[in-house]
């Protein structure tokens, strides 16, 4: 047991990256916001850098300032959708993240 929230234990007990992208795009946005400094250090901590660049184009896209119609920049919103795919990709296993592949 640690002194980490029920939310924030998951992801430090999580024992792959794909399970640690499951995590990001099920927990709740407004804990990504709370415990942003959190998260950071534990997926920094395990190496996940496709999961910190969702990560930080999660908190852009939260922290945005909207256009009339509510929402953020194309860019901001296009960032975040790409980084989306790519965890989705990985959360379901379909990629080894820094793999090489050698042919004989």
């Amino acid at each position: 047991m640690t002194s980490l929230l029920p939310f924030l234990e998951e992801l430090a007990d999580a024992p792959d990256h794909a399970a640690r992208a499951r995590w990001l795009l099920e927990v709740p946005l407004a804990v990504i916001i709370r415990d942003q400094v959190t998260i950071h250090r534990l997926l920094s901590a395990a190496g996940f850098h496709e999961g910190l660049a969702y990560f930080a184009a999660e908190i852009a896209a939260l922290s945005a300032t909207r256009g009339r119609d509510g929402l953020a920049p194309n860019t901001i919103r296009m960032t975040r959708e790409h980084a989306r795919i790519g965890i989705q990709i990985i959360a379901r296993g379909g990629a080894l993240e820094g793999a090489r592949y050698v042919s004989n």
